[in-house]
């Protein structure tokens, strides 16, 4: 059941804002460094600062958002502020500040990840309609990825932070009409844990059973992936002619995304969920050899047709049983481990990656060989140590009857 209609089109909205801007951050912002003068090891240090806040601050809101038992408040802050840091990003060419406020851009972005939460409770937990969220994030990445690198080839880099001001100040106007519906979200959950008492083991703060190997999944595929996503533009720039090309490979992969979550939203179950997990770590293996080899605009495609599947199989699965296996109480904590997860591997990756730049003289294909191995990492923990059926929810209760049913 959807408890706010309104609410959950305005958070699609909400991300699809977000992460259209977002995306022209993560993807052209080395560029836009390298632009400014700033030497291969030194540009690849600077981006990791995003991660380093991502991965220390989603706990920490997702903690608080349970104890006060408000999503809303984390949700306005931290769209207002992406806004402001945008606006000061375009402000200034100085690298002292660039950095600072690409740190205050990776601390309001926790805050607003809690909409994936807030949005997670207002269905129910339905794993189709969380695959609608996931859905709208990609969509974002891929039209910002698209319109990014046209936006560069017309206007040039250094005039980028001016288009993605423009494109998050709708955001703030869409956040404000977002109604959290607090008191309905735990009536609803209280009513669904009476009716299934007699037959069901509640996940208590006390009793949460949620797999460790999730996270190390996550942290091991991220070590590897996320150094390399940011410079990507960089690396298919040494064989492909513009910036409207690439921007059509990177935002192809989004695009591809975008109808995989969907898909994956209505096939998922607990008896595939592992597999998924460990096809999507798989293909990330795959597919940083694949960008060590690529040339041409062809065999690039491939490998972002791989690397989108990779993306797809392993996140919605993850979402969808961390959704599942908790409460109102604790959903924001738990969702906020995952990002910490992600970003803390994405970190201590980013450093390796600038360490491994200055010793290999910045050769990006050498650095590249040493991350293949990290998503390989996540694959055997996942095959390993994974096992989903475990405690669960009222509501994945019910979806898992109404599957028995069919």
């Amino acid at each position: 059941m959807i408890l706010s209609k309104k609410s959950i089109i305005l958070i699609l909205f909400s991300v699809f804002i977000i992460n259209t801007a977002a995306i022209i951050v993560y993807t052209y912002v080395p560029k836009y460094l390298l632009f400014l003068g700033i030497e291969k090891p030194l540009m690849q240090l600077i981006i990791t600062i995003f991660p380093l806040t991502a991965f220390i601050f989603p706990p920490l809101y997702g903690f608080y958002s349970d104890k006060i038992q408000n999503r809303y408040k984390f949700i306005l802050f931290g769209s207002i502020g992406i806004t402001i840091a945008y606006f000061f990003l375009l402000l200034t060419q100085n690298l002292i500040l660039i950095v600072v406020l690409i740190f205050l851009f990776g601390f309001f972005m926790a805050s607003s990840n809690l909409l994936i939460t807030l949005f997670a409770e207002l269905v129910e937990d339905d794993k189709t309609l969380i695959s609608y969220f996931n859905a709208s994030v990609v969509a974002g990445w891929f039209v910002g990825a698209q319109f990014g690198g046209i936006y560069i080839d017309f206007y040039g880099i250094e005039h980028i932070f001016l288009f993605i001001f423009l494109i998050s100040l709708p955001n703030v106007i869409v956040v404000v009409f977002i109604k959290e519906k607090r008191s309905l979200i735990l009536e609803r959950y209280n009513r669904e844990v009476e009716k299934n008492a007699h037959n069901l083991v509640l996940n208590n703060e006390e009793e949460i059973s949620i797999s460790q190997s999730i996270y190390y999944g996550l942290f091991f595929r991220n070590f590897s992936i996320k150094p390399i996503m940011p410079i990507l533009a960089i690396i298919m720039s040494f064989h492909l002619g513009n910036d409207t090309e690439i921007g059509f490979l990177i935002g192809i992969n989004f695009l591809l995304q975008f109808f995989q979550m969907l898909l994956i939203g209505k096939i998922i179950t607990n008896k595939n969920i592992k597999s998924f997990m460990i096809i999507g770590y798989t293909l990330s293996s795959i597919t940083i050899f694949g960008y060590i080899i690529s040339t041409n605009f062809w065999s690039y495609i491939l490998f972002q047709f791989l690397v989108s599947f990779s993306y797809s199989m392993h996140w919605a699965a993850t979402i969808t049983y961390i959704a599942q296996k908790t409460s109102p109480k604790n959903k924001g904590k738990y969702m906020g481990y995952a990002n910490t997860s992600i970003f803390s591997g994405s970190f201590v990756g980013g450093l390796l990656f600038s360490l491994l730049l200055s010793v290999f003289n910045s050769d990006y294909y050498i650095v590249m060989y040493f991350m293949i191995i990290f998503p390989a990492i996540s694959t055997f923990i996942i095959f390993l140590k994974f096992k989903p059926d475990q405690t669960i929810t009222p509501y994945a209760k019910k979806e898992r009857d109404s599957e028995l049913l069919h």
